[in-house]
């Protein structure tokens, strides 16, 4: 079972990131956080080119860019020009963090995230991988993350 973040100390800390230039933003239906999650987070705020984190019950997406109109949803979409940027589906109860997409036109951006992502998490936690696209990518991350194991 996870342990928890409650809204009143997550909003304190984000408000702080905030504050430095970050914008992190919590769907109001979320009251409280699984503690992977908020650390998950706070390790993706802390890269330099991570700028916007929107954070959902059951996703959560981080991006150097937000879409024009909609100014709190973070572009991840695969092979935009400019985003760099993750959307990560999860599940608290089932204990996975799904990477659903991943963009970066910077090379070594993506392998930065996912170091974000994966350090820390414990290890009855999986990741897991639907489609794979990426050429190669995705098996040195397996390799470089052995100990967790995968779902593929």
């Amino acid at each position: 079972m996870s342990t928890w973040v409650l809204r009143k100390d997550f909003e304190e800390t984000f408000l702080e990131l905030n504050n430095k230039g970050k914008s992190i933003w919590v769907i109001n239906k979320v009251n409280r956080l699984p503690i992977e999650i908020y650390e998950i987070a706070l390790r993706l705020a802390d890269l330099d080119f991570i700028k916007y984190i929107r954070i959902c019950d059951e996703t959560i997406a981080a991006s150097s860019d937000n879409y024009p109109k909609r100014p709190k949803i973070p572009i991840t979409k695969l092979e935009h020009e400019t985003a760099i940027g993750v959307q990560l589906l999860y599940s608290s109860t089932h204990k996975y963090i799904n990477f659903f997409e991943i963009n970066s036109p910077i090379k070594g951006n993506g392998s930065k995230m996912v170091d974000a992502i994966l350090k820390g998490l414990p290890n009855d936690w999986q990741p897991a991988l639907i489609m794979d696209w990426s050429g190669g990518f995705w098996d040195k991350m397996k390799d470089k993350y052995s100990e967790l194991n995968w779902m593929c």
